[in-house]
């Protein structure tokens, strides 16, 4: 977003004895993504610039049928300046507790870097420090996580100031790196320009894009979609028709180049007409499962307060957009 199964996928798809799960033909899945821990970047005294997703949210949401979460994180926080193999950060300890419970109640882990293209050294794919850095943070995180089977590499979150191409160049060194460390998990990769769905094919993400490659041919393009004028999500009201509409062209698009996808955000506000259109999207992922295995909420997170889209519960009662979420 513009600044403001058991198990998740059931079915193991590279191999008999792979970790990563990947998805079936069957209705996509609907998560949620629980922000805070990417908060105020750079700013980095925790339950004061930000905060971390608990085990409570993840249990309040396994109970209303909700069983996989998306968690924003930052690279420097979660791995700190740790050479691969060195000592693991705070932040670090709370991601691999929030992943082993919910392995234990059923739920996948989406790590998503959420840095908007970005390293502290610079633009993914432009500079090659960024690259490497990228790269490097990526290959220590799935050598730590290569054996949980409930996580998903979501590799950075909305980028969308370089361009397609050099985008392309960061996306594949992190999917390379994830690789040579042995683990075989989903990998979902967004394009540049905010991955937006609605933009995707009239940009050269739907050209370049086609060149990711991943040695286990076990990957998601991660788009993102709101249903405002603008499709950035930050305002509540919404255009009639865009729920069923504005995933049509990049759901299109992946047919026709046999690829998977995964909705990393989407976010509606609790009015008559957000609530609709919100479940005009959810249905349309649901009836095109060849392409779509999911999608995440845009979010709940325990410091939103009164945000439009927020599905953290208020005054114990959940949102409105829950239902939406759990339709069948």
């Amino acid at each position: 977003m513009r600044r403001i199964a058991a198990i998740f996928f059931a079915s193991v798809l590279a191999s008999s004895n792979a970790v990563a799960k990947g998805p079936t033909r069957e209705t996509p899945q609907i998560g949620v993504n629980i922000s805070g821990a990417e908060l105020n970047p750079g700013k980095d005294k925790r339950n004061f610039d930000y905060v971390f997703p608990t085990r409570a949210q993840i249990d309040h949401f396994v109970a209303a049928g909700i069983r996989m979460f998306r968690i924003p994180v930052l690279a420097d926080r979660l791995l700190g300046a740790a050479a691969p193999g060195g000592a693991t950060t705070e932040d670090w300890r709370l991601l691999q507790e929030l992943i082993d419970h919910a392995n234990d109640v059923g739920a996948t882990i989406i790590v998503d870097f959420h840095q908007y293209g970005r390293m502290r050294s610079g633009l993914i794919g432009r500079d090659g420090a960024a690259t490497r850095d990228f790269a490097a943070a990526w290959g220590e995180t799935a050598r730590r996580l290569k054996r949980h089977r409930n996580v998903i590499f979501g590799l950075m979150n909305e980028p969308h100031e370089q361009s397609a191409a050099e985008w392309l160049t960061g996306a594949n060194a992190a999917i390379a790196a994830i690789r040579a460390s042995g683990a075989r998990q989903l990998i979902l990769a967004p394009g540049s320009y905010w991955t937006g769905a609605h933009s995707w094919t009239t940009t050269d993400n739907a050209a370049v894009m086609k060149g990711i490659v991943d040695p286990q041919k076990n990957f998601a393009y991660e788009a993102h979609q709101y249903l405002d004028r603008d499709s950035s999500g930050t305002k509540p009201e919404v255009v009639a028709g865009a729920g069923a509409s504005r995933l049509a062209a990049f759901t299109e698009w992946a047919r026709a180049n046999g690829a998977r996808a995964f909705l990393g955000e989407f976010g509606f506000a609790a009015t008559r007409e957000a609530l609709a259109e919100g479940a005009a999207l959810v249905r349309y992922m649901k009836q095109n499962p060849d392409v779509w295995i999911g999608g995440a909420y845009w979010a709940a997170g325990q410091w939103w307060g009164d945000y439009m889209f927020s599905i953290e519960p208020k005054d114990h009662r959940d949102r409105p957009q829950l239902d939406v979420l759990r339709e069948r």
